[in-house]
């Protein structure tokens, strides 16, 4: 199969031919370990890791490492069918792109807003509890007390910087800082597995017949899911990877796979680490128990696992702004939202204004919300609302790859993949959504669904405005993609561009959807 790929030439052509360098980010920027670290960066490991192993323990006991692993394979049900979206349809309006493909430009509105614009806020509420956890550890050990929201606004400050500069930077720090966190965390357990804690070294916590309570086994298996959450976030750097069509799909899965094995090695090493005739302590820890194990295990050294946490929180708050300034610049682009977003900075290639919207909007929030509810209080408000948001989006984006592979790619269509696959995922979703809210948390958190009612509302108050008949030329857009692999220049040389200049927007797109067959039977 050819590489070169069609573009919607309306994004990239004015309606005169004229071209339009302004609306393209850096293309063949990222290679296949860039666009992988983005999905991993987004899915934060050792936050992902250290956060849920006590809450994992008290709800199954020694089988918590079988938990991650089932969540691990049901994550896979949703991977997969996405990565068959990416591959097709690669563009950085990631889900923006595949619902209006599968369900139509309306449901794809709503579901590229909902991702957009909850995925943007997650850095405000990240960056608090990093810098609360960092403000705690660093007075508890050291006695220095910097208050958490200094911490939370240089966090963002930096994300800010890299994500202006370019995705090759991004692509830079999440590498370095991803594969420092996972070499800790592994590290941290391996270390528990040679020294390990009261009841010594054993495989009984992947065996099923060693399951306590089902119910609360299965609980924490839904609920380890969303320690997976961000994977699809290698969707949204297609424009910019060099070889979307192979390296996107690829990251989406192997972040999964990657993941999957470092979640049940690192569960299975802590708990052996800790003792597992002593769970129910692991369980209860007031603290995260890496810093307690690591404290025994690795004395002084103990710093480089807060580090490790550090560099999860910011990475995470990067890969956040990354995939969600390109999803909001992405429906701007093809008219979905006001024309500025879509605006690329003439050096470094970035939708920079969708950037620098995003990163006030997070300080005001982090100032408005943050500090009345406190840090932790504000993360577990935006943990449910999340939990719930990525329930709709997840679910509809399963209800897209079914329809679209059923509808449109009737060849590559299979039951196993774009049935089965969609429909145990999304009754793993829709349980999830359930246990997430009921029995009703305390305050703040009982308010989450307020705000996905918020990101809901909005989102319709801005279809509305898109749909109005001097607008709605989006619609015939929002599906297809700029050129992805070929640098202006390529384009001139192939026919693009230029070569559609004559015909118009409408022509042009006609010639590149017949080129985008073309390259789909070779």
């Amino acid at each position: 199969m050819s590489e070169a790929l069609t573009p919607a030439d309306a994004f990239v052509v004015a309606p005169d031919g004229t071209p339009r360098p302004e609306r393209r980010l850096a293309a063949n920027r990222v290679g296949l370990p860039g666009v992988l670290m983005q999905a991993v960066a987004q899915i934060s490991p050792t936050l992902g890791i250290f956060y849920t192993i006590s809450f994992n323990t008290g709800q199954a006991g020694i089988t918590a490492p079988l938990t991650y692993l089932l969540a691990f394979i049901l994550c896979l049900t949703l991977a997969v069918p996405l990565g068959g979206l990416a591959r097709r349809l690669p563009s950085a309006g990631g889900y923006y792109t595949y619902v209006s493909e599968g369900l139509g430009p309306k449901t794809g509105y709503m579901v590229g807003w909902l991702y957009g614009a909850s995925v943007a806020l997650v850095p405000a509420a990240l960056a608090a509890f990093t810098g609360a956890v960092l403000h705690d550890e660093l007075n508890a050990e050291y006695h220095f007390g910097l208050p958490w929201w200094v911490y939370a606004v240089a966090i963002l400050a930096l994300c800010l910087f890299v994500a202006y500069r370019g995705i090759v930077i991004s692509a830079r720090f999440m590498l370095t800082m991803g594969m420092y966190e996972i070499v800790i965390g592994m590290g941290l357990a391996l270390t528990g597995v040679i020294n390990p804690g009261p009841g010594g070294v054993t495989a009984r916590g992947f065996l099923p017949s060693h399951i306590g309570s089902s119910s609360g086994f299965f609980l924490a298996v839904v609920l380890s899911i969303f320690a997976f959450t961000g994977f699809e976030s290698a969707a949204n750097i297609a424009e910019e990877s060099r070889s979307p069509r192979r390296y996107v799909p690829r990251a989406i899965v192997g972040s999964v796979a990657l993941m999957g094995i470092f979640y049940v090695f690192c569960a299975w090493g802590l708990q052996v680490g800790w003792g597992v005739n002593n769970l129910g302590a692991l369980a209860n820890s007031p603290t995260a128990p890496a810093f307690a194990l690591g404290h025994r295990l690795w004395a002084g050294a103990w710093v480089l696992i807060l580090i490790a946490l550090l560099n999860s929180g910011i990475g995470v708050c990067i890969a956040c702004t990354t995939s969600s300034t390109r999803t909001l610049f992405s429906m701007a682009r093809s008219g979905g939202l006001p024309r500025w977003l879509s605006s690329v900075h003439p050096t470094h290639r970035t939708p920079y204004r969708a950037v620098t919207l995003q990163f006030g909007t997070v300080i005001v929030l982090l100032v408005a919300m943050g500090v009345p509810l406190g840090a932790v209080n504000m993360f577990n408000l935006f943990g449910t609302t999340g939990t719930l948001t990525y329930v709709l989006i997840y679910g509809l984006g399963n209800v897209a790859a079914w329809r679209y592979f059923r509808t449109v790619a009737k060849d590559e269509f299979s039951v196993i993949k774009h049935v089965a696959f969609p429909v145990i995922a999304t009754a793993a979703l829709l349980y999830i959504a359930y246990k997430s809210y009921i029995p009703l948390p305390a305050a703040p958190v009982v308010y989450a669904p307020v705000i996905v009612g918020v990101y809901v509302a909005s989102g319709a108050g801005f279809l509305i405005w898109a749909l109005q008949p001097a607008r709605r030329a989006w619609m015939r857009h929002a599906g297809v993609m700029e050129t992805l692999t070929a640098t202006p220049q390529e384009t001139h040389s192939t026919g693009g561009a230029n070569g559609l200049a004559g015909e118009g927007i409408a022509g042009g797109a006609n010639q590149v959807l017949q080129a985008a067959e073309e390259d789909r039977s070779e």
